[in-house]
């Protein structure tokens, strides 16, 4: 039995639970308004079609996880965010406890547009899963929030009229964990640097990279994915 990756199960099932838990009372579907006004009421609106929802629905869900945790006596895990901007971490939000570090990567994706698979520049994730503390066991999870815009309807059974709105049609989760990358991984080319060498480049994961490159559960643990992580950032020759 892996200790390690029990944990990182438990963890990962609480956290899809309180997501589930705080669009629930929403009814799955939330309005976007600035000032009263509905900013996807007109369906040419030029909000939808960028990333600037899915960015909306990221913050609307680690702000939410945050004071879910804080304030619910009965959350297993408490979540926190930094006190600087997120762009300078490989992560949204994060928990301690047990003696591992949960670092928690939230993407949206919206239906029918191409797949979210990009997790993070990987200098960035070495630098949070490899340098940054290395003496405290981390776990990475990735929570994907999967959604589509919805026209508005005539709600008849609690007779009110819906607007137009962001509904969250399902959620996936996985760790970094699970996955071997001692045989080659994929990633895009951003280089905001002549230096860089495509350390700015990000991770990315797809279903099927998912599928064909799972670890047995005796292999997973945080002492093999830093291994890994840091051979990936430092240009290691696949094994």
């Amino acid at each position: 039995m892996n200790d390690y990756y029990n944990k990182v199960l438990d963890f990962e099932n609480k956290l899809k639970e309180y997501s589930e838990t705080i669009f629930r009372v929403y009814g799955k579907e939330l309005v976007l308004r600035l000032e009263e006004y509905n900013l996807l009421q007109n369906k040419h609106n030029c909000i939808e079609s960028s990333t600037a929802t899915g960015f909306v629905l990221e913050e609307f869900l680690v702000s939410k996880l945050e004071m879910y945790t804080h304030c619910g006596d009965k959350s297993e895990y408490v979540i926190d965010r930094f006190e600087e901007a997120t762009v300078r971490k490989s992560f949204d939000c994060f928990c301690t406890k047990d003696g591992v570090r949960f670092l928690v990567n939230i993407k949206a994706e919206k239906k029918g547009s191409s797949k979210n698979n990009g997790v993070a520049a990987i200098s960035q994730l070495y630098k949070n899963y490899c340098i940054d503390n290395p003496e405290v066991e981390k776990a990475y999870v990735i929570l994907k929030v999967k959604y589509s815009i919805k026209d508005a309807y005539e709600d008849s059974y609690n007779r009110k009229a819906v607007p137009r709105h962001i509904y969250i049609d399902s959620m996936d989760s996985f760790c970094l964990e699970e996955l071997d990358f001692s045989k080659g991984h994929q990633q895009d080319h951003r280089s905001w640097s002549i230096s860089s060498n495509n350390k700015n480049g990000r991770l990315l994961i797809n279903a099927k990279y998912r599928e064909n490159n799972r670890l047995p559960e005796d292999k997973i643990s945080y002492q093999n994915t830093f291994s890994m992580i840091n051979d990936m950032y430092n240009d290691v020759p696949d094994k």
